[in-house]
């Protein structure tokens, strides 16, 4: 386990404001006394950073939302985020947290960092909370076009990344489908059924359903980055109606000013706070590069950082490579 490490953090290009990144940033570093913090931004924006002794890398330029990628790859030689993953990439940092567009990070990741042997694409990863234990689903958003041979490196990037991260000594691997039988779904994912089922070094379990995704059957659920992404906006839209329906029972019942009512229904908002578990990893890469959500607070970032934490000092990238 490594004994320190630094982090950068990516301050502009983002609907978070800039203060609130700084802020999130500081609450982690005054708790992870371990983690120095290296920020990424503008000068007139980062000096309470600088005057709680962290590092701040001037860079006044940022990645639009409306940018189109090859703009984002030929014309922002400057952009916070680029910058931030060439610090990444030198050795100056061990970790890199942005908060700036998900595909102009996987797009210039590629292009700064090397991809880790055996593997064509980045995947982005996240854990869930189950009904007893976490689980890991890949790839979230990072590549929208289903490939066998894609879907093939997410499992062992996935299976690898639960081991060094959960501790799951054998993850189950499932693959996300439309049903659990083996006739269901499209040809593409009964081929890869097939082939993950002969892959010796992998604990592949069969499909699993969205419904099911919480019950605990699988370690880590493949799938591609557009059902993916579908499933993970759908999980957080189900938990900001789940927090509208507690609000509204309570007020309905008249249990507003009961304390044993507000108190279960504060443990239930906690469990179902997306804030406190977020973060996603972009890996495959040969360096740690965590992406926050783009509306976070303070308590995400804080989320995003403790997230980089522990890739770095579990050494994510070369488990993925050692175990391929």
């Amino acid at each position: 386990m490594a004994d320190s490490c630094n982090i950068g953090v990516d301050t502009l290009g983002s609907e978070t404001p800039t203060s609130e990144i700084i802020h999130g940033a500081l609450d982690f570093a005054q708790i992870q006394t371990d983690c120095a913090i290296t920020f990424v931004g503008r000068k007139d924006e980062l000096q309470q950073a600088k005057d709680f002794g962290h590092s701040v890398v001037v860079c006044p330029d940022s990645v639009s939302h409306y940018e189109s990628l090859v703009g984002v790859l030929r014309h922002n030689r400057s952009s916070s985020m680029k910058v931030g993953l060439e610090l990444l990439s030198t050795g100056e940092i061990d970790g890199f947290v942005s908060t700036g567009d998900t595909a102009a990070l996987m797009a210039l990741s590629r292009q700064v960092l090397p991809m880790l042997p055996s593997f064509d694409r980045p995947a982005i990863i996240k854990r869930f909370d189950g009904r007893q234990q976490p689980y890991w689903m890949l790839d979230l958003g990072a590549n929208v076009v289903r490939k066998k041979s894609w879907l093939l490196q997410f499992a062992q990037m996935g299976s690898a990344y639960a081991t060094a991260v959960g501790s799951v000594a054998r993850p189950r691997v499932s693959l996300l489908n439309i049903g659990s039988e083996a006739r269901k779904g499209p040809q593409i994912l009964r081929e890869t059924a097939s082939d993950l089922s002969k892959t010796a070094n992998l604990n592949f379990v069969g499909f699993v359903e969205a419904d099911r995704l919480f019950d605990g059957s699988s370690d880590v659920v493949v799938t591609d980055g557009f059902s993916g992404n579908v499933a993970l906006k759908s999980i957080e839209g189900a938990t900001r109606i789940a927090h509208h329906f507690i609000d509204q029972e309570l007020h309905t019942a008249g249990l507003n000013e009961s304390e044993v009512a507000r108190s279960v229904a504060q443990e239930v908002r906690e469990k179902l706070n997306a804030q406190a578990y977020n973060g996603a990893s972009l890996i495959g890469l040969n360096g740690v590069v965590v992406k926050s959500h783009g509306r976070t607070d303070r308590i995400g970032i804080g989320a995003a950082l403790q997230l980089a934490r522990e890739e770095i000092q579990a050494r994510v990238p070369e488990h993925l490579r050692r175990d391929r």
